[in-house]
């Protein structure tokens, strides 16, 4: 199932994604932005086996749904064990990684409040995501941060 084309421009009207959990499983990227609106944008990330999300502190809200895998998530210095169907809200300002832990990729369904990435990002990896953002190439637009 191929993932929906991203919005580039601010939605007029609802947005049905079906089977997320399908398009984020049968993702090879490790992040993809799936839809952007002017207060949030909805991301499906896939962290490789031994891979992290990488430590970090956003600006913004971040909602995690775990779709599968196995992860270790460390906020403010204290791990907890993740599963598929948990769900993990970041609040804004707080220092957190997520460390796959498991035998397989995790799969990821992040929503960010408001938008954290250009509208059509798709990273391979980490170590992309992570160029792009620090050369100021990652940038939500800016409709979506008003």
């Amino acid at each position: 199932m191929a993932p929906p084309k991203p919005n580039t421009k601010p939605p007029k009207k609802a947005a049905v994604i079906h089977n997320v959990a399908k398009i984020a499983s049968e993702s090879d990227k490790f992040r993809r932005v799936v839809w952007t609106g002017k207060h949030s944008q909805m991301v499906i990330m896939t962290v490789p086996v031994g891979g992290e999300i990488g430590e970090e502190t956003h600006s913004v809200d971040q909602h995690l749904y775990f779709v599968s895998g196995t992860a270790q998530v460390i906020t403010e210095g204290k791990h907890d064990n993740i599963s598929p169907g948990d769900h993990v809200i970041i609040p804004a300002g707080t220092l957190h990684n997520f460390l796959n832990t498991g035998p397989n990729p995790l799969i990821v369904s992040t929503v960010y409040a408001p938008a954290e990435h250009k509208a059509d990002t798709v990273h391979d990896s980490l170590e992309q995501g992570e160029k792009l953002e620090d050369e100021g190439k990652d940038e939500p637009p800016e409709w979506a941060r008003k």
